[in-house]
Formats: structure tokens, C-alpha cells, sequence
């Protein structure tokens, strides 16, 4: 018997990194798992690796008519955890609002396009993983607009917490700290991406990176203990400690 045995769990940027590392843990415990990306080859190949019934369907997030269209497909969705991203680094006067306005169209927009057309489909003991990350509890160099995502996802999991409670949703962020084998977008250079390895590496008080099976252990332990709902949990080494 496993924890999640007859839940249907649609993961966002499931195919690869964090997204897919929670899949394989949510299929252990028994989940039936719907993988949603841009990219259908990728996810595809998850799929066929996890196993269990799980398939993939290629949705922007972005997009909403997509991401309506998909949940229509779907009688039920019993946990809904979102993953997908990208990064966006640069001082403030030298990077395009454009840029940070596209950011949020897919971190942003796109976990509440997702969670407007999910919750519909949800009975009671429905469970939303949203996904902020650090920045808005620690400084993260040259990620203005990124903090800023943070903070937004962090506050719209909360307030939705209190307004899903009485319909027996419980909502949750996990908030990754510096995360190893991922596969999310990053507009840095490689002499940039050295530095900032280097630089959150040393603002980890345990030293090293984590990995994505970490971001699994803390989303099953979110998906199935019953009383926690509201909660920013930071998945960082201590960084947001110091």
C-alpha cells in the first residue's frame, strides 16, 4: 500500500530536474502521474521511466487557452504540484522589465492559470504544490525580479490556503534553495554561472548543493501529512537561516 495509492497527481515541468524527481516519488508511493511541459519528447521519456500509467502532455503554461483546454481533459485532479520556471538574473537598470514580465507569465501566471483550471476538479483532501524559491527570504545577487516572483508565489499560496481550507484543500510552497541537476533556463554566461555556483554554495551553511531528491522527500512529505497547509517550506541547506 502507498501513501498516494488512487491519487491522480499532475506535475508542471515534469519531464526533467525537480519536476520529474517528485513524479518518481509520488509513483512510488502509488500516484497516477500526468507530466505537463513544453516539451513532448522529454516528457515522453519520463514518462516511460517512471511507469505506472504515467503519461505526458506538452502545454505552455503560459498560455492559458492550453492550459484550460488540458484540465478539461481530466475528470480529477487530487494533487497538483507545479515545477515549471526559469531564472532571470541582471542588475535592475540593465535588465528589460520585458524580461521579468515574461518570467511571470510562465512562474508567476502560470501556477495560477494552473491552479484557477485544477481546483474545480479537486474533492476534498486536494492537495497544491506551488514552487516560489529562496529570494524572497534571502538575497540572491542581481535577482530583483526574481524575489519579487518569490514573494508573490509565497503570498498567493498562503492566502489560498485560508480560502481553499473549508472546501478541504490544503496548499503549500516549497521554496528550493540552490538546487544541483536541474534543468531550468538561466540567462547567465558561463564565467556567470561559475560564480553564481560558487557564490550560493558558500552561502549554504551545509556546503553543497541540494538535489532534486530533496525537493521529492519534502513534496511527499507536504502531499501527505494532513494539518499542514499554508506553509513556506524552505528546501535550502540553511542559506534563508543566515
Amino acid at each position: 500500500m502507498g501513501q498516494l495509492d488512487g491519487k491522480i497527481a499532475v506535475i508542471t515541468g515534469g519531464g526533467s530536474g525537480i519536476g520529474l524527481a517528485i513524479a518518481e516519488r509520488f509513483a512510488s508511493e502509488g500516484a497516477q502521474l500526468v507530466l505537463v511541459g513544453r516539451r513532448k519528447p522529454v516528457l515522453d521519456e519520463a514518462a516511460e521511466k517512471i511507469g505506472h500509467g504515467a503519461y505526458g502532455v506538452s502545454v505552455d503554461v503560459s498560455d492559458d487557452e492550453r492550459v484550460r483546454a488540458f484540465f478539461d481533459t481530466l475528470d480529477r485532479v487530487d494533487i497538483l504540484c507545479t515545477c515549471a520556471g526559469k531564472a532571470v538574473f541582471g542588475a535592475v537598470d540593465e535588465t528589460p522589465p520585458s524580461a521579468i514580465r515574461e518570467l511571470f507569465d510562465g512562474r508567476f501566471f502560470g501556477q495560477l492559470s494552473a491552479c484557477y483550471n485544477a481546483i474545480p476538479k479537486m474533492p476534498e483532501g486536494g492537495v497544491i504544490l506551488l514552487c516560489s524559491g529562496i529570494a524572497d527570504a534571502a538575497h540572491v545577487k542581481n535577482y530583483s525580479g526574481g524575489s519579487a516572483l518569490c514573494g508573490a508565489v509565497n503570498a498567493m499560496g498562503k492566502n489560498l490556503a485560508v480560502e481553499l481550507g473549508p472546501r478541504g484543500i490544503r496548499v503549500n510552497i516549497l521554496s528550493p534553495g540552490f538546487i544541483g541537476g536541474t534543468t531550468i533556463d538561466f540567462n547567465l554566461e558561463r564565467d556567470e554561472m561559475i560564480e553564481f555556483v560558487k557564490r550560493s554554495i558558500d552561502s549554504t551553511p551545509l556546503g553543497h548543493p541540494g538535489e532534486p531528491r530533496h525537493m521529492a522527500d519534502a513534496a511527499l512529505f507536504l502531499a501527505t501529512c494532513e494539518f499542514v497547509s499554508g506553509q513556506v517550506v524552505e528546501v535550502d541547506g540553511g542559506w534563508t537561516a543566515t
